[in-house]
């Protein structure tokens, strides 16, 4: 799937209006939109059609003109000056006016009668905030708390970021045509967006070969696919032998789940750098780590000899102990994964570097920018530029919609769900992604795919029990079942 931002989106549309009459394609998406109504509320009589002025205005009057021919009840209110719908809009308005539709004023009635609402209001245009009024209309609106299926994008969320610019009408369901675009997949929008139903409305392929894509989306079972086959003869060495730095005091867990979930995506041999009173426990908890005093002399040294990958940060702390381990592995060139509190460590002596991933949630983003958690979350992909900017390497921005760029490639995952907001599950996926770095991936599809399977093991997890008490340890024991997928 690749993800089309608002301006690129407006130019596929302008390329298939060269081709085909700009009202065909308005027929198009109503008639999409109207089976999809169908389908998701066959019991439907009474129809609510909320009309904006613009052409998204006209793919909901269009939808309206099917639904009273078929046979339903529909009213239809157009918040803004009907006087200014014009072009194929204008058009469709006249049509629907012809068969005996008029324009009834939003209220507490028509919104509770109805069975279902449209929401045609704003396109994927939107860049600002909504005015006062829209915002009160907004909120009228959702408060019925009536099924409503969106057209192209509900009205006041930010085609391009996810963000809701003020106030945005709650969807069940959004039809969006043409392209995917990338607000309906992160931050806000999938808190937004309900169900999504997808039609490129017969665009002819030319138009999408000649135009730019702001990101893609794979399926798991495409990430897969870059790891390396086993051979019959591999040996641990083989497979990636890692070292994972961190496990400050009261941090134990930290570096121990970062250490279990690289045994459990495929690393041959994973050594943990940690302190001397964490060593025993973490052997006894699971036998195959190989844990290592960090302040014992010489001790970092002798284990940078065949390592094939570092990752450090998990519990790593930010004290003296914290600030020399990072200061003794920054020189060293073995590529690494970056978390934790080594990324605020990163943060206060800034460089960059090719040879790393880092992993920061919005918090950590903000703080290696030197901006605000809401900055971040307000525009994902320019954070996420920034810091591949600042900072080079693979830049993996956590949350809801994780993007991972390299600076030429950028992709956008939409598995994982809000019950892997727990402690633990940021070194689960440093452990993971470690550990593909070291089975020979790039940088980059190493990223990819530890995020894919880190998701999805998360959402396998919500679907058998539920989102609830969902546990770090729980996804790692479903990591190496995904991988079977890739075989």
């Amino acid at each position: 799937m690749k993800l089309y931002n608002a301006r690129q989106s407006k130019q596929l549309d302008q390329c298939a209006q060269r081709q085909l009459p700009g009202l065909l394609l308005m027929k198009r998406a109503a008639l999409f939109a109207y089976k999809t109504l169908n389908h998701i509320a066959p019991k439907a009589k009474k129809l609510l059609v909320l009309a904006g002025t613009g052409n998204n205005g006209g793919d909901g009057l269009m939808l309206a003109q099917y639904a009273l021919i078929e046979g339903y009840e529909v009213d239809v209110t157009i918040l803004g000056n009907p006087d200014q719908i014009q072009g194929d809009a204008q058009t469709v308005w006249q049509e629907c006016q012809a068969l005996g539709l008029t324009a009834n004023p939003l209220t507490i009635n028509t919104l509770t009668q109805a069975d279902i609402l449209v929401d045609a209001v704003l396109g994927i245009g939107l860049n600002k905030p909504v005015t006062r009024e829209l915002a009160q209309q907004f909120q009228l609106i959702n408060s019925v708390q009536k099924p409503v299926l969106a057209l192209d994008i509900p009205s006041g969320l930010s085609a391009d970021t996810g963000a809701v610019l003020g106030s945005a009408i709650q969807a069940s369901h959004t039809c969006t045509f043409i392209t995917h675009k990338p607000g309906l997949y992160t931050a806000q929008g999938t808190d937004t967006v309900g169900q999504i139903h997808f039609s490129n409305l017969f665009i002819d392929s030319s138009c999408f070969e000649k135009q730019a894509y702001i990101a893609q989306n794979h399926s798991l079972k495409y990430w897969l696919k870059k790891r390396h086959p086993l051979k019959a003869a591999a040996h641990k060495g083989s497979q990636g032998t890692l070292l994972l730095i961190g496990g400050n005091r009261n941090m134990m867990g930290a570096i121990q789940l970062a250490g279990m979930a690289a045994l459990n995506s495929g690393a041959g041999l994973v050594k943990i750098l940690t302190k001397l009173e964490h060593c025993l426990a973490i052997t006894q908890a699971q036998p195959e780590l190989m844990v290592y005093d960090a302040d014992a002399p010489h001790q970092l040294a002798s284990l940078l000899e065949s390592i094939k990958a570092i990752a450090i940060g998990p519990g790593l702390g930010q004290d003296d102990w914290a600030q020399y381990l990072w200061q003794q592995i920054m020189p060293v060139n073995i590529a690494k994964v970056v978390d934790a509190d080594a990324l605020n460590l990163l943060a206060k002596s800034p460089q960059k570097r090719n040879d790393w991933v880092l992993t920061p949630h919005p918090g950590e983003a903000a703080r290696l920018l030197n901006t605000t958690t809401q900055t971040i979350q307000r525009d994902r992909f320019e954070a996420i530029r920034q810091l591949q900017q600042k900072y080079g390497g693979v830049i993996v921005l956590k949350g809801n919609g994780t993007l991972i760029y390299d600076g030429q490639q950028m992709e956008l995952c939409t598995a994982g769900n809000a019950g892997m907001a727990v402690g633990g599950m940021g070194d689960v996926l440093t452990g993971t992604l470690a550990s593909f770095i070291g089975q020979g991936l790039s940088l980059f599809d190493a990223a990819c795919l530890g995020v894919y399977c880190h998701a999805h093991s998360g959402d396998l997890l919500a679907n058998q029990k539920s989102q609830a008490g969902i546990l770090p340890t729980d996804v790692i024991a479903t990591l190496s079942q995904l991988l079977k997928y890739g075989d």
